[in-house]
């Protein structure tokens, strides 16, 4: 087929036709999936959730609304009842419309320029937010953006205390918000928590709006998310991926105290939408949810899966002296080319980049044996994936790694 699109990935000729369980295939294979849309798919691929939705929509002659719907109203119920310290949730249709959307209610509510993004926080294809910090310097991840959306932006180091601290307080009086991915797919790992923290304490002490970017832990961590394992109420939040169960969807959690300050200044915030909470993927977001809370053993047994992951190759690891390590937070899982101690992205990179044939070599190993493994490297499973299928993993990761270390 000739293939005429631009988005990534399409450049190298591997297509998908579709996916059940724990598996994707095409016309010439079926592969172990490690990613299930980035960690949107929970229950795996067709699961028993999607089919009942799929079914339902044809039987009731559910339209695609983009009108005010039930499902929609239904599914911010019960995120009220999930989130109780949040009085309104704005639907959308991606995590990127999400954070741009965050941004312009805490510009509304701060009438500050100045936004603090942390390191190794991925926010999607958002302007204002699409740039890495390198040498003290803003540098863009794609041509094409604004030097204004620079100009507005400053980095703060994941876990690095100090350096947070020196920036924070240097702008302390012109920045409109703090926003971090809590527990960022780069580097998953419980040594964070501390920081969290102290960005949240931070951020409450002097009055700073604080966005927490969950597209990706949302529903996944403790059936809710970050914030409620930690016991902390960030002003506003971005959850999606876990929640919607395969169709796209980005939610915008208010709390009430935002709420409120929105109501008192009359602030006229521009929320819309063509797709936004479009009854479609509301429907599907809503029975997904409800199943997932309503079934405890889904998240357990998720994160028993991805700690025996861990543990089986981390003691491998250690035994062959390979250097390599992975990292984990619940369920979400990454192979870091280093064994030395790391807590960031910028660290992390430090010793990626000079193992960047390794990386690339292991992935093509792994496609051989009929496994893929996620460009960014981030880890997922699904309640589909069998221990059979983890240990299988397990296997072809050990000979592939011990392949490229050459290890007998």
């Amino acid at each position: 087929m000739k293939n005429q699109s631009l988005n990534e990935g399409y450049d190298n000729g591997f297509i998908l036709s579709g996916g059940q369980g724990s598996k994707v295939f095409n016309k010439k294979k079926v592969y172990e999936d490690l990613s299930f849309g980035a960690g949107s798919l929970i229950l795996g691929h067709n699961n028993i959730i999607q089919k009942k939705c799929f079914d339902v929509f044809k039987k009731q002659k559910m339209s695609l609304l983009a009108h005010p719907n039930l499902q929609a109203a239904k599914f911010s119920n019960l995120l009220g009842k999930t989130f109780k310290e949040y009085s309104k949730f704005i639907f959308c249709s991606t995590g990127s419309e999400a954070i741009t959307k965050a941004l312009r209610i805490s510009r509304a509510v701060s009438r500050k320029k100045i936004t603090i993004s942390v390191t190794g926080s991925w926010h999607g294809s958002v302007d204002r937010l699409l740039f890495k910090s390198s040498k003290g310097k803003n540098v863009p991840l794609s041509d094409g953006l604004d030097e204004y959306n620079s100009n507005n932006l400053k980095f703060i180091e994941y876990n690095n205390f100090y350096h947070s601290k020196k920036i924070l307080n240097k702008y302390k009086n012109k920045i409109n918000c703090i926003i971090i991915e809590p527990i960022q797919g780069c580097l998953p790992d419980e040594i964070s928590i501390r920081y969290i923290k102290f960005l949240y304490d931070y951020a409450k002490k002097n009055k700073i709006i604080i966005i927490f970017d969950e597209m990706i832990t949302g529903l996944r961590i403790n059936r809710t998310s970050v914030q409620n394992y930690l016991k902390i109420v960030p002003d506003i939040s971005i959850f999606g991926k876990g929640f919607g169960g395969g169709l796209p969807i980005g939610i915008i959690a208010v709390s009430k105290k935002m709420k409120n300050i929105i109501l008192k200044k009359k602030l006229n915030i521009f929320y819309g939408g063509t797709y936004s909470g479009n009854s479609f993927s509301t429907f599907l977001a809503y029975e997904n949810t409800k199943y997932i809370q309503n079934n405890k053993a889904i998240i357990n047994n998720l994160n028993l899966k991805s700690k025996y992951f861990q543990e089986e190759l981390n003691n491998f690891f250690k035994e062959k002296k390979i250097p390599t390590r992975i990292y984990r937070f619940h369920s979400l899982i990454r192979l870091v080319f280093t064994n030395e101690s790391i807590q960031n992205r910028s660290q992390r990179d430090f010793f990626e980049t000079r193992n960047l044939k390794k990386i690339i070599k292991f992935g093509k190993l792994l496609k051989t044996k009929n496994i893929l493994y996620p460009k960014n490297g981030l880890i997922f499973f699904s309640s589909q994936t069998s221990m059979k299928s983890i240990n299988n993993i397990i296997k072809n990761f050990k000979n592939s790694l011990k392949i490229i270390y050459k290890i007998k």
